[in-house]
């Protein structure tokens, strides 16, 4: 059975892009454009992985994360936060809540895929 991913971000380009590249690789892929589509996706089917936009309208990627870590059963999932606005003081908040990683956009996906493979076998890289 494939690997599942989620991938919440609100623009369409870097979720299809993604979705793409990552369906090609031979991942089951959930694309949804807003922290509460991507939380009630979760609900339905939950997933091994989430890439996870730091800054959209509405729940924001902290506020998204936050209540990811507060559902028990999707506490240990592995999230990989994804941000145009990276500062120190948001990678230190992200690794303090808990996040696998947080990635700069924009990125190549090759830059993307082994973190992807580290957080899917469980291990910081």
């Amino acid at each position: 059975m494939p690997r599942r991913i989620l991938i919440i971000d609100d623009s369409d380009d870097l979720r299809e892009g993604l979705a793409i590249r990552l369906k090609a690789e031979g991942f089951d892929v959930g694309s949804f454009s807003t922290g509460d589509a991507g939380l009630t996706a979760m609900a339905e089917q939950p997933f091994d992985l989430v890439l996870l936009d730091m800054v959209m309208p509405g729940k924001d990627g902290i506020e998204t994360y936050q209540t990811l870590r507060a559902t028990p059963a999707t506490r240990n999932t592995p999230v990989i936060l994804m941000t145009a606005y990276n500062s120190p003081d948001l990678t230190d908040e992200a690794r303090r809540l808990g996040a696998f990683a947080v990635i700069d956009k924009p990125f190549e996906m090759n830059a993307l895929a082994p973190i992807v493979d580290h957080a899917l076998a469980g291990r910081r890289g």
